[in-house]
């Protein structure tokens, strides 16, 4: 029996086909890559979240992380939606503001008086998850000046956020900080905010608000657990539909070189299987875990919260896809194409993922044969992939990295080459 994320993955690539259809008409020229941006495949997405939990009895009030993609058109139909976005710097609350968020979270270590400028200015807008005692105080003398009264919660740290230690306050903080913040008349105290990300299923989302809920019971009073309006679950589930996958030969994710055998057997299709999938629970499954542990626990320890997370990869892993040109075939396993992963921002393909590389020109949605395909930027390390679906290779030909979405655009540099444009696909 073949997984639910083979079959998620299966009917992502069944789609490919519609999708060159739309694609091929742009048009593209030679030597200018795009960002093709997809509004339907955002909405789709947010959809598909928001009712997985209602299908469950639970309001889910997504706020978009922003650092996943912080392309203007994303955000703007993401609000449009519904959503709320989640910011983590000056630059990200201004892109958000001008979105027209109404609800934004300020998430994020290391405030400073920069960042809560912006809250005391809008402290209708924006709830503020605080990382320590400075940014409490700082916090509360700045609303007290303006005479506002601004909304905050504590992001709190357990075992399972392990390797983001650098973050929040641990738990057993929660019930000293809560004291130190009423003592500030402008500060609404009414949240707590834990992260936890790169998650295939919902075990540490579950197992952290068990925590939260235990240590709340045991330290606050029920007039003070019906303080709490929100219970933000941070970071990130993966699509189940995600494409990437690890190589054999690097399923450690280490920055490593391949070696000259492994790339010979590349080359001669020795590597079997070419890829290993990641483990992906579907969505209704990890909205049922969650919803489950949320009117267990939450509502009983905190009737009054209610659910946030901050999906970023979730809606915008498949609202881009990268368009390249083929410009040199430099040998029947290889090529150059005019795109240079300065547009990913790092060696992601040459090292660490695979994700699959269509030719849009010389198409076949099943064929994939070795083909290094690589990019135009003068360094090695500047490659899309090992492997190239096609019915054939010839330079000019138009090549997509489909649903690329995700940590692409809002890490593209201008390294050597500018960062090139987004072209916005009509529904």
């Amino acid at each position: 029996m073949k997984s639910p994320l083979a079959d998620a993955a299966r009917r992502r690539l069944e789609s490919v086909p519609a999708l060159r259809e739309k694609l091929l008409p742009l048009k593209k020229i030679p030597g200018e890559p795009l960002f093709v941006y997809e509004e339907a495949e955002v909405l789709s997405s947010y959809k598909k979240v928001t009712d997985a939990f209602a299908h469950e009895g639970v309001t889910l009030h997504p706020f978009f992380a922003m650092k996943s993609n912080s392309y203007a058109g994303l955000l703007k139909t993401i609000v449009s939606a519904g959503g709320g976005l989640d910011a983590s710097s000056t630059r990200e609350l201004a892109f958000a503001l001008a979105a027209g968020a109404e609800q934004i979270l300020l998430t994020g270590p290391a405030k400073t008086e920069k960042e809560f400028a912006y809250v005391v200015d809008h402290p209708g807008r924006i709830t503020v998850n605080l990382e320590s005692m400075r940014e409490l105080e700082l916090l509360g003398r700045m609303a007290k000046e303006r005479g506002v009264k601004v909304r905050c919660g504590l992001r709190v740290v357990t075992d399972h956020q392990h390797g983001w230690t650098k973050f929040g306050q641990p738990l057993t903080q929660l019930r000293p900080f809560y004291d130190a913040a009423k003592r500030h008349a402008s500060l609404d105290f009414s949240g707590v905010h834990f992260h936890t990300s790169f998650n295939g299923n919902p075990d540490r989302y579950v197992r952290t608000i068990q925590e939260v809920c235990a240590y709340a019971r045991e330290h606050f009073s029920p007039e003070e657990r019906a303080e709490c309006t929100y219970i933000d679950m941070g970071g990130g589930l993966y699509p189940e539909d995600l494409l990437e996958c690890t190589y054999p030969w690097n399923d450690k994710l280490e920055r490593m070189h391949a070696s000259a055998k492994v790339l010979q057997d590349i080359r001669a299709d020795r590597i079997k299987p070419r890829v290993i999938p990641p483990q992906i629970i579907p969505m209704q499954d990890f909205a049922s875990a969650v919803s489950a542990v949320y009117q267990d626990a939450v509502r009983t320890t905190f009737p009054h919260a209610e659910l946030y997370a901050e999906p970023g990869r979730l809606l915008s892993n498949n609202s881009m896809h990268l368009l390249l040109t083929l410009i040199d075939k430099k040998e029947d396993w290889m090529g150059i194409t005019d795109a240079g992963t300065n547009m990913i921002g790092w060696e992601k393909y040459q090292y660490f993922y695979y994700s699959p590389v269509f030719n849009l020109t010389h198409f076949s949605a099943e064929r994939e044969v070795p083909f290094f395909l690589y990019g135009s930027l003068c360094t090695p390390d500047d490659l899309w992939g090992y492997y190239l679906h096609c019915s054939d290779v010839q330079e000019g030909d138009t090549i997509c990295l489909p649903y690329q979405g995700a940590y692409t655009y809002a890490l593209a540099q201008n390294f050597i080459r500018a960062i090139p444009p987004v072209v916005e696909l009509s529904s």
